[in-house]
């Protein structure tokens, strides 16, 4: 392995430790922004006492939500090994976000509102494959072999 291929593949392991980070703090604010909302949807009901079954149906999946989406960030901020599985179905949310919409409403409004939301699907379907990298952290492994980055300072590495 030569030092360009040692810098190139360098880098694509920070590329990736940023696209994690990014996914792992977008969990957190989406799951705070969810909980919230779950929050006034619960009042409104109670203030107007008027709970409807799609309103139901509505705060309970995004409690859901909420929920997975927390749990993925707190596995893929801590760095425990079920971070992937977690992150992945994070996503999975993200892509099928109108699913629950399917039992209150009509399959075409679904259909509807799934292609109108193409951008936050491609979001999702990126965040699987960036999950689905085999990473084991950008700090604890260097693809630069120890005895290489000493020779490189020193520069004694010939080309």
């Amino acid at each position: 392995m030569n030092m360009m291929q040692r810098i190139t593949a360098r880098v694509e392991v920070l590329l990736l430790a940023m696209c994690r980070t990014v996914y792992c703090w977008i969990f957190f604010i989406s799951s705070l922004f969810m909980s919230h909302t779950v929050y006034l949807e619960i009042l409104k009901m109670a203030r107007l006492h008027i709970v409807e079954r799609g309103s139901i149906v509505g705060v309970t999946s995004n409690a859901v939500y909420s929920i997975i989406w927390g749990i993925a960030w707190w596995m893929i901020f801590r760095g425990k090994p079920t971070s992937r599985h977690w992150a992945t179905a994070a996503n999975l949310v993200i892509i099928f976000t109108f699913v629950p919409a399917l039992v209150s409403w009509n399959w075409r409004i679904f259909l509807i509102l799934e292609l109108g939301s193409w951008p936050t699907i491609l979001f999702g379907i990126f965040g699987i494959i960036i999950f689905s990298i085999p990473y084991h952290g950008w700090r604890n492994q260097s693809p630069i072999p120890a005895n290489c980055a000493s020779q490189l300072n020193s520069g004694n590495l010939e080309q």
